[in-house]
Formats: C-alpha cells, structure tokens, sequence
C-alpha cells in the first residue's frame, strides 16, 4: 500500500481564494477512482503552510489543504497520479503541485 499525499493550494498564486468548486472537482475525480479519501477542509489542525524558491528565484508563499488516501501501489495507479498532477496543476494556475507518496500499512483487527 501507498499513502499519497496531495498538498492543494488554498489561495492562487495572485493571492485570489482558489474556488471551493475546484477542491470539490479534485475530490470528486479522487473519490470515483478510488472510493475514498481523508481531508481536513479547513486545514485546522495543524495548519499546513509552506514557503519555496522557483528556479528563477521567484518565492511563494502558501497555505494549503492537504489529501490523504491509501491506495495500491500499481502502475495504473502511479500513471494516473502523474497525469492527474498535470491537470491540477493547470487548473489550479500553480507552477509546481505537491503529492508525497509514502509506503504505508493498514493495521486490521
């Protein structure tokens, strides 16, 4: 299993709030893939902010909303997350966007 985390920009890069619309269409494409996912909508605890340079030395500033899912590991499943990235990235006008895929174990009883 792998634990993909998806880090989603909550302001654009103008500082102009990303719609709720966008995040909703994300989740959406994830639920119907995958069945499921773990948010933390308003991004309380903790929240999630970070800073980092461009490679034209450009800084930015975010806060985010982070995703959570255990999937797989299959190819399908890393060649869908690739393209997806590519597709968020647009739609959310960021220059670059952020999945950590971890190993992980589902303890059951």
């Amino acid at each position: 299993m792998k634990l993909y985390r998806i880090y989603l920009p909550k302001l654009f890069n103008d500082k102009k709030p990303v719609p709720e619309e966008i995040l909703f269409t994300i989740l959406k494409t994830i639920r119907e893939k995958f069945g499921g996912y773990s948010l933390d909508p308003s991004g309380r605890l903790p929240v999630i902010q970070g800073a980092w340079t461009s490679s034209e030395q450009k800084v930015y500033v975010d806060e985010m909303s982070v995703i959570e899912l255990f999937v797989e590991d299959t190819f399908d499943t890393q060649k869908w997350f690739k393209t997806q990235k590519e597709i968020w990235r647009e739609l959310l006008q960021q220059e670059e966007l952020f999945i950590i895929v971890q190993d992980a174990e589902i303890i059951y009883h």
